[in-house]
């Protein structure tokens, strides 16, 4: 399996809050990197848990979530980035083993 891109990382997140953005009324398309889904009312705090284990699950992190900021934990675009480095990390310490 080759390293998840930042846009695979948001496409899979998006499909997991899609009903929260329909309910808040917001399009998947209206998203951007800049939308902090917590702030935003889409997702509570126990939402983000949820986020951070279904991202670390089907991306391979190792659930190493504690060096991000958390003032911007949900938002979208630093969400994915810091989700794609992460896996990219997990990756290439796995190669080199």
């Amino acid at each position: 399996m080759s390293d998840p891109t930042e846009a695979e990382i948001r496409a899979f997140l998006l499909e997991q809050v899609t009903e929260r953005l329909q309910a808040a009324g917001v399009a998947p398309d209206e998203v951007d990197d800049d939308t902090d889904l917590l702030g935003a009312g889409i997702v509570d705090s126990l939402g983000v848990l949820e986020l951070m284990t279904l991202v670390s699950d089907r991306f391979g992190i190792d659930d190493d979530w504690e060096d991000i900021d958390p003032e911007i934990l949900l938002v979208v675009g630093p969400f994915c980035r810091y989700a794609a480095m992460h896996a990219r990390d997990v990756s290439a310490e796995r190669a080199s083993s």
